[in-house]
């Protein structure tokens, strides 16, 4: 094997691997707004059940009672395209995976496996692209939930 050709399968052995990086950062970040959002919703739902529990509630508590209502059913909202997003990143994660594994493949066993192997590296991207339209739906959703808020 020459030196040009050694040097060619190690960049494609590396393009999956670099992906899989950048996704798990993009993973790092999703898990922790998934978090935050687990904490807010711990948060309002506490603050609801406690104005619930009144039996006499002023205007303003019964108006915050619905505020919160609200607020919550947007956050599970939320919670959801920020979950779909976690799990088409993993699912992106696994077809990077895939294709360090069929370039291997291909290599070792002197197998045509490149269409196959093409195919699953941009499957990986759509998973990703699929990634970020659930964050940008989640991302419009967090506007609303702030507008919510400065109501009352």
């Amino acid at each position: 094997m020459d030196t040009p050709r050694i040097i060619q399968e190690i960049q494609y052995a590396i393009a999956p691997a670099v992906m899989v990086s950048s996704s798990a950062l993009l993973l790092l970040g999703f898990q922790n707004k998934f978090s935050n959002l687990a904490n807010r919703f711990r948060a309002l739902n506490q603050e609801k059940r406690l104005l619930f529990q009144k039996a006499q509630r002023e205007p303003a508590e019964e108006a915050r009672l619905g505020n919160l209502t609200e607020q919550v059913d947007q956050l599970v909202k939320r919670a959801s395209y920020v979950k779909n997003a976690i799990l088409l990143t993993y699912a992106g994660i696994l077809c990077f995976v895939g294709t360090s594994i069929l370039i291997f493949l291909s290599d070792t066993a002197s197998s045509q496996l490149y269409r196959l192997t093409i195919g699953v590296f941009l499957l990986g991207f759509v998973f990703l692209l699929a990634a970020s339209v659930q964050m940008i739906l989640e991302t419009n959703l967090f506007y609303k939930v702030i507008s919510l808020e400065k109501k009352v």
